[in-house]
């Protein structure tokens, strides 16, 4: 039996046991609404289907049992639970094997219904502490639509600076997503993520949370393994995490997983500002950046199209259909590429193209697109010709062009975008003289030009050290 464990046979046999558990519970129910049923003078027919039906009960119920026992020795499940389960499940096993035998043998006849109730009944406890240990204890409460406990709704704020970290912004996700496998009752890996406490205890191959690295911590590293990784965090089929998501908990590990702090104590990458402010509400002044008006979501395979090559396509708000793009994984993106913008025209709000091999052919399909506000362009190989075809997106409001060829010839472009508003040009071959020219011409327009020096403090040393293997 030792060897059979260790050889994993146990493990892959007991993985069974969700599909081999529903076998018994549509077949021990059908027999015990025949065995009713055939009460009744007009259908004592259906008697005679009773006993074959309750044999393959049985029969799958020492399956289920078998399986679910060789599951259980895996571990990282709540004890009690799962010792009620289990035993509540033998005893269905059991029953089902006496109720055969009464059948076969013509034993007991006017306990056969009643016993056949107190096995549904001991059939529905099993079912009842096998979802909890699945998919967590109030996976039923959680949904319950009449003034119970509700599933945590997605955070909107009017301010992001005053929301509180953990409380707000982390444990929203790790509760939708993380809390049915590393609970109180289902401890997967000898994990709980329900509570600060938890998460900096680890599981039972260590911390989850290391050195403020999220590339080195297991909470997050698991979270990006691809879907047929066995280690992917959560498993495939599972509900999972969105890019924002992802960004949360990667900022959050990044700034040594606080439990009790705000927004605003902390420094806040260019990548997070993004997630920010697409969770800023839309359209009550609070947002410069967003159209007023609603908009149908994406087609699915024209974003797939862009994934393809690299490029992130996320959602700017909860409330309408509107969507950012941002090359952060995607270098290569070129003249080419743009071209696969064009389907998502109507929803592209906010294209981050910074560090790609964009250039100006690629701003002549990049300025027809309707409604984008936000254009990031820079450390790309955009020239003064380029800005020539931007000058008709009126729409544009953000433009960042740092770490670019664009000289004063380019700004002149630049001065009929009566809309712009934020624009930045360090690194840039731009004049004193040619941008005084555009703040004349635009007097709205906020120019940052960069090249700040901060004096250095002895607080701002950072110190690495390795972890003890």
């Amino acid at each position: 039996m030792t060897i059979f464990l260790q050889a994993g046979w146990g493990l892959f046999i007991g993985r069974f046991h969700p599909l081999l558990v529903h076998l018994p519970i549509g077949i021990l129910i059908v027999a015990f609404l025949l065995e009713w049923l055939s009460r009744f003078r007009q259908l004592a027919v259906l008697g005679a289907a009773v006993l074959p039906t309750m044999v393959f009960g049985a029969i799958s119920a020492v399956a289920a049992c078998v399986a679910g026992y060789l599951l259980s020795l895996s571990g990282g499940y709540d004890e009690a639970a799962l010792n009620l389960h289990m035993w509540m499940g033998i005893a269905v096993a059991v029953i089902s094997i006496l109720l055969c035998v009464f059948r076969k043998y013509n034993l007991f006849r006017k306990s056969w219904l009643p016993v056949s109730a107190a096995m549904i009944v001991a059939l529905s406890v099993a079912g009842h502490y096998g979802g909890n240990l699945t998919h967590g204890e109030d996976y039923l409460t959680a949904a319950w639509p009449f003034g119970g406990k509700k599933a945590p709704a997605a955070a909107a704020f009017k301010n992001i600076d005053d929301a509180k970290v953990y409380e707000q912004l982390v444990q929203p996700i790790l509760e939708t997503k993380c809390y049915s496998c590393h609970n109180e009752q289902k401890l997967k890996g000898g994990l709980r993520l329900d509570g600060m406490v938890n998460i900096r205890k680890g599981g039972e191959n260590g911390p989850v949370l290391k050195d403020s690295i999220p590339e080195m911590s297991e909470l997050y590293k698991r979270l990006v393994l691809p879907e047929s990784d066995d280690h992917r965090m959560p498993p495939k089929g599972k509900p999972q995490l969105t890019p924002q998501d992802l960004e949360i908990l990667y900022w959050w590990i990044l700034q040594g997983a606080p439990d009790s702090i705000t927004v605003k104590e902390l420094h806040k990458t260019p990548r997070i500002q993004l997630v920010f402010e697409g969770m800023k509400p839309s359209g009550d002044g609070l947002h410069p950046y967003m159209p007023l008006t609603q908009t149908s979501k994406p087609g699915d395979q024209a974003v797939q199209a862009l994934v393809q090559t690299g490029m992130k396509v996320m959602p700017v708000a909860a409330d309408n259909g509107y969507v950012m793009v941002t090359a952060i994984n995607a270098e290569k993106f070129g003249n080419a590429d743009a071209k696969l913008l064009e389907p998502i025209g109507k929803q592209l709000v906010w294209l981050n193209l910074g560090g790609t091999a964009t250039g100006d052919s690629a701003l002549q399909i990049i300025a027809g697109l309707p409604v984008l506000t936000r254009l990031q362009l820079e450390n790309t190989g955009v020239t003064d010709q380029g800005l020539q075809y931007l000058s008709t997106a009126k729409q544009l409001k953000y433009l960042n062009l740092n770490n670019t060829k664009i000289t004063d010839k380019g700004l002149e472009f630049l001065q009929k975008q009566a809309g712009l508003r934020e624009l930045f040009l360090f690194g840039t071959g731009v004049s004193a003289a040619g941008i005084e020219k555009l703040r004349k011409a635009l007097p709205d327009l906020n120019v940052d030009t960069g090249g700040y020096r901060m004096p250095v403090l002895a607080t701002d040393t950072t110190i690495w050290r390795k972890n003890p293997a």
